[in-house]
């Protein structure tokens, strides 16, 4: 098995990518708790996120398009729920 991974490393191509310095730290952090190295930590976040991305069935620029109608209501009072979502009370 160590055999098989070794060729599949020797024959592996390499790149560069530009990421932000909050974004490295995150990286490092999170590289921290996994105890992994930063490549091996990015290879397993995007992992996780194409298997989060797959299970999403709904349209994305549905939901985002629905912020164009959102807006502040300020502080709320959680008795009044029913009206602040649906405008006015029964």
């Amino acid at each position: 098995m160590f055999i098989c991974s070794y060729v599949v490393e020797k024959f592996m191509k390499y790149t560069t990518i530009r990421i932000s310095i909050e974004d490295k730290k995150k990286l490092e952090r999170l590289s921290k708790k996994l105890s992994k190295n930063l490549a091996d930590t990015l290879r397993y976040a995007i992992e996780v996120a194409e298997r989060e991305a797959d299970k999403f069935k709904g349209d994305v620029d549905k939901v985002l398009s629905t912020l164009k109608h959102a807006r502040s209501i300020e502080e709320t009072n959680a008795e009044k729920v029913d009206e602040y979502l649906y405008g006015g009370t029964d």
